[in-house]
């Protein structure tokens, strides 16, 4: 690989990162692509499971669907992503039952009006308008606005499954007013969701196959070591070398490594994974001092989730919704399900059900596998509460924990133009590429915005924009 020079390295292959080699290698750019895992994915990983099913690593929904903009990524690259019907209602947990969210919150004709004319005014919100209102909470927000309690409960219903953030005021009112804009623009409601026939395979694959159609080459089991900065320009990277047998467990060996050359290379990584690949030491770090500070404060600004991904014998439920709760009795946390296999029947066998769970936990809660284990053994509790027999229905679970869910935590003060910039401030050639860099709307939809964003950035900065 190192006798060869590429015009573009993208580092990380998840949706992002496919993304942006995909419409560069369309433009004619010549576009290698490391991943670290085994299959390309990231966050949105799929696997297939013996007896005909298939999950997805932990609990996906994508909001707007066929509107939103994972859907327009795999447009721009000559891709389709196939859609079944929307999600009909959102059910909240509440009194020992579930309740539709209309009954839940009761409104009144004057509240009805006053939420209608709310949810005009917000559709008509220009971006300045809805970027002052990036560090102020949605707390502060909604009480600024003069609104009874029920208006304002039902809108902090909805922004906890917005910004996976379970109090108002922890979230960011210019991003909740950005979903919710987008989603009254596009689909005439506050919030919409959907699940790509495939799973995640579904939006994942179509990009993968552009890269490859496009003379794209990408390449696996492999973990970048560092980017290589020279006189305050990228050079390219350095990775494993290959045919490399260490006898030492990876914990304690050091790789040799290789130099892959390029102009161009997008780190297709969060933020708070950045120093696996930049040198950001104050000592030695060519980066601006600010931009190096503001990545090591926001480290731990990220949310975690703890689940189940249940494979059911039988059904236990036949609602095409999204199943929420603030706080569960056992966990103490914030809850959400949906019934994958009733928007894509193929992906369980006929008659069964795949239900994905999540509960909603700090990143220091959610990094201590000790904690993990204790939450996840109460939120088994709590499911049998919430679906009552469903512990007899269970062909298999699959534990599992997710930490950055949703690239940096939607709080004020995190979110549109106070992410990073996709390009690196100070270094020719050095972009990024994911949910924790400009981008806005809901975890996948933000990946992909700022892979649509990154790539024009590349492309304008070499004449072909």
């Amino acid at each position: 690989m190192n006798q060869e020079k590429w015009d573009a390295v993208v580092v990380g292959c998840g949706i992002a990162g496919l993304g942006v080699a995909a419409q560069l290698a369309r433009q004619g750019l010549k576009v290698i692509c490391f991943e670290r895992d085994a299959q390309v994915g990231g966050r949105m990983q799929s696997f297939s499971l013996e007896g005909g099913w298939r999950v997805d690593i932990g609990l996906h929904m994508t909001e707007l669907g066929e509107h939103g903009a994972a859907s327009e990524l795999v447009r721009r690259v000559g891709g389709q992503v196939h859609w079944p019907p929307f999600s009909e209602t959102v059910q909240f947990f509440q009194d020992g039952s579930w309740k539709n969210v209309a009954d839940l919150v009761q409104l009144s004709l004057e509240d009805k009006k006053t939420f209608g004319g709310l949810m005009h005014r917000i559709a008509a919100m220009a971006d300045g308008e809805i970027a002052s209102q990036d560090a102020v909470s949605w707390e502060d927000w909604l009480a600024r606005q003069g609104l009874s309690e029920p208006i304002r409960r039902l809108l902090a219903l909805l922004s906890m499954i917005m910004t996976t953030l379970p109090h108002p005021s922890e979230q960011a009112a210019g991003e909740v007013l950005y979903i919710a804009r987008e989603n009254l623009q596009k689909r005439r409601q506050m919030l919409s969701a959907n699940y790509p026939i495939g799973g995640m395979a579904g939006i994942i694959r179509p990009l993968r196959e552009a890269v490859e159609m496009h003379g794209g080459r990408i390449v696996l089991n492999c973990d970048v070591q560092e980017v290589i900065i020279e006189n305050r320009a990228v050079k390219g990277v350095r990775v494993p070398r290959r045919n490399q047998a260490l006898p030492y467990p990876p914990a304690y060996g050091v790789p040799e490594t290789e130099t892959i050359l390029a102009d161009i290379v997008v780190g297709a990584l969060p933020t708070y994974q950045l120093h696996r690949v930049l040198d950001l030491h104050p000592a030695r770090t060519v980066l601006p001092s600010w931009w190096v500070r503001w990545v090591r404060d926001t480290a731990t600004e990220i949310t975690g989730l703890i689940g189940y991904v249940l494979g059911l014998r039988e059904a236990v439920t036949d609602q095409r919704c999204f199943f929420c709760a603030l706080d569960l009795p056992h966990t103490g946390l914030a809850f959400q399900a949906f019934p994958a296999s009733i928007y894509d029947p193929s992906i369980a066998p006929p008659g069964k059900q795949i239900l994905h769970t999540d509960c909603v936990m700090d990143y220091e809660d959610v990094k201590d596998l000790f904690t993990v284990r204790s939450k996840l053994q109460a939120m088994w509790l709590d499911l049998t509460r919430l679906f009552p027999g469903i512990q007899d229905k269970v062909e298999f679970r699959l534990p599992y924990r997710t930490v950055g869910c949703d690239g940096l935590a939607r709080k004020p003060g995190l979110v549109g133009d106070y992410k990073p910039d996709v390009e690196a401030p100070g270094i020719r050639g050095l972009y990024f590429a994911g949910d924790t860099y400009r981008g806005r709307g809901l975890a996948m939809n933000g990946a992909a915005r700022s892979a649509m964003l990154c790539a024009d950035r590349v492309l304008q900065r070499l004449g072909r924009g």
